[in-house]
């Protein structure tokens, strides 16, 4: 069984607790939250159904240990939300306590309570009565008393459908007493002596009332046996939709709990629900053709059942254990890269289980240091510290065998001859008096190496003669009082070059390029938005930015051209603010409505509506006064 296409979904915590592509199947073929039919017959537009994590599932290549999702490609160790939950799971101690190994043995207690072998079968009420236990302990985060709910609603279920059950009984017998007294009341009625027939005669016809006293009766029986039939099929209809509710409820239970990792509670969720079902039917009410749907079948070769769940949860115990084990071994060996991929692998899929959890502080150091400074490595290329890059290399060389430093090295090497080469050039353009083949080559320098000492020195031989810097710091000062940020972000290579080794210039620069950067990442995300066809959703990230920096060339651009194409949703949002500002809060939640049918995914509708929400209907207190100096608004 290929547990691999889970491991990115098994990652992120792994799903939302709603579950969002998970749709089950409701009763008479509709889906659950669906709008109801507008009035008049007319049927209200089926919203499209949204993909799980928004365009597609999360696909992991083992090969390479990358995986995408929704259009983007990352490695699952370099993840920095993994490194530091990897990191703080290396500094813990071992959950070796008493009250870690009690819970653990309640656990195990209940999943033997619900073994086929055991003596009288399975037992729900001692399994119920051990995860109540379990439930107390803190790294439970009260998921048994979950589980227990979700078993009481079903016994909730069962009652009911044992007490519709003798109601429907009960109501058969009074239609068979129905149907007797109609068959009696076709004879003569009892309530009109019947005329006398002569002797030798032939009886005379009924009398007409007669006639309609015996009709009134037939119809009376006719009636209560039709009330008596529609009671029976109610009742019916409500044990099945009773059946399918409970079933639903405790399958999304099961499958939330194996999205978290939870196995030992996805086991124990999935041996209670064929113990509470005995009917055989164990098969996921899953929306037919959804994404999760698909993503079971891929990993297990057949339509998802609650049997696959517990099988595949076994497996990744099974798998987690092996993964364990060869981290020891490893470890042992000194052979610590290999021994902390081992270990992470084992940690995304087995966050809870005993044998993560319980591993000793003193194994799992010898490769806390090794991952520690494997990040820090990662980091000081990333930010071209190749100085300290190198530290750490030769560091990471002499404590784990298996290190492969070629790559890294490679790294280091490549960048201080770039570096090296641009500084002599610096130096070339200077005796010749070239003020900007100086600046250029500095800048090429700053750029590939920041951090070079060969470079700073430079820097501070240029200043001493102070001609080109002075005037590029001239031109530095006159660009920020102008607040014209665009422009010294075009040219930062230069003034990169000038402001070395004057701290309070490189203050100022980098706060001007953090500023300028703020602004390129929400115009390189509305690019990316207006690629995907969401022109709306680039504007608003435009004219949100737009208010902190109003006289930005490039978002004042952009911003014009996909004004042309949301006329509708910007003229709302404009007079929606409009009407807001003149505290005409009727009025502007209109606006704002009108804006959210027009773009249901705007962040400012949304707003919107919130503020205006709270406004018109504030939680605590009477309806708020309008302002003295404004008339209430007429609507």
């Amino acid at each position: 069984m290929n547990l691999r296409p889970l491991l990115p979904c098994l990652l992120f915590g792994c799903l939302p607790a709603t579950l969002p592509a998970q749709v089950f199947d409701a009763p008479g073929g509709t889906t659950p939250g669906a709008a109801p039919p507008a009035r008049g017959g007319a049927s209200a537009p089926a919203a499209p159904a949204k993909p799980i994590f928004g365009q597609e599932l999360p696909m992991l290549n083992p090969g390479s240990e990358v995986a995408s999702w929704n259009g983007q490609n990352w490695n699952v160790a370099d993840q920095r939300l993994f490194r530091a939950r990897f990191e703080k799971y290396l500094a813990a101690p071992a959950a070796t306590s008493t009250g870690d190994q009690a819970y653990r043995d309640l656990l195990l207690k209940a999943m033997k309570a619900l073994s086929p072998t055991q003596p009288g079968g399975p037992s729900v009420a001692q399994a119920v009565a051990l995860t109540g236990q379990a439930a107390d302990f803190p790294i439970d985060a009260r998921l048994c008393d979950s589980l227990n709910q979700a078993v009481y609603s079903v016994v909730l279920y069962k009652k009911n459908a044992k007490l519709l059950g003798e109601m429907n009984k009960s109501l058969a017998q009074k239609r068979k007493d129905e149907a007797w007294n109609l068959k009696i009341s076709g004879g003569p009625t009892t309530t009109t002596p019947a005329p006398q027939t002569p002797k030798g005669g032939t009886p005379p016809p009924p009398t007409a009332t007669q006639q309609a006293s015996e009709f009134s009766i037939a119809g009376n029986h006719i009636k209560n046996m039709v009330e008596i039939d529609a009671a029976r099929v109610a009742n019916a209809a409500k044990m099945t939709v009773a059946e399918l509710k409970a079933k639903v409820e405790f399958q999304a239970l099961i499958v939330q709990f194996f999205l978290q990792r939870r196995f030992e509670h996805c086991i124990l969720a999935s041996r209670l629900y064929r113990a509470l079902f005995e009917d055989g039917d164990a098969g996921l009410k899953l929306k037919e053709g959804s994404d999760v749907e698909k993503l079971f079948i891929q990993t297990t070769g057949v339509t998802p059942t609650v049997s696959a769940l517990d099988s595949m949860a076994s497996e990744a115990i099974r798998d987690v254990d092996e993964g364990v084990q060869a981290f020891v071994y490893l470890a042992e060996r000194q052979e610590l890269e290999s021994a902390s991929k081992r270990l992470s692998e084992a940690f995304v899929v087995g966050e809870y289980l005993p044998r993560v959890r319980t591993l000793a502080r003193e194994q799992k150091e010898k490769v806390q240091d090794f991952v520690r400074q494997g990040n820090q490595l990662i980091s000081a290329i990333d930010v071209k510290d190749y100085t300290l890059a190198e530290e750490i290399v030769e560091t990471l060389r002499k404590t784990a065998k298996d290190f492969d430093f070629s790559k890294p090295r490679a790294a280091i090497e490549t960048a201080r001859s770039a570096s090296g080469l641009h500084i002599q050039k610096a130096r070339s353009a200077a005796i010749a008096k070239d003020d900007q083949g100086v600046a250029d080559n500095i800048a090429q320098a700053a750029m590939i190496w920041p951090t070079n000492p060969d470079l700073k020195a430079f820097a501070t031989q240029v200043a001493a003669y102070g001609d080109m810097n002075s005037r590029v710091l001239n031109d530095l000062d006159t660009l920020i009082a102008q607040k014209n940020y665009r422009e010294i972000f075009r040219e930062q290579t230069k003034y990169a070059g000038g402001v070395l080794g004057k701290p309070e210039y490189e203050q100022k620069l980098k706060a001007v390029l953090e500023e300028v950067g703020k602004v390129e990442r929400v115009v390189m995300t509305a690019d990316e938005l207006a690629k995907a066809g969401d022109s709306t959703g680039a504007w608003e990230r435009l004219e949100e930015i737009a208010r902190d920096f109003p006289d930005d060339n490039e978002v004042n651009r952009r911003r014009a051209e996909l004004s042309r194409k949301n006329p509708n949703f910007i003229h709302a949002i404009t007079e929606a603010r409009r009407h807001e500002d003149n505290a005409r809060a009727g009025i502007s939640l209109s606006w704002y409505l009108r804006a959210r049918r027009a773009y249901p995914a705007s962040l400012f509708a949304k707003q919107g509506i919130e503020r205006l929400a709270d406004k018109i209907l504030p939680e605590k207190g009477g309806p708020p006064a309008p302002p003295a100096d404004k008339p209430a608004d007429k609507l």
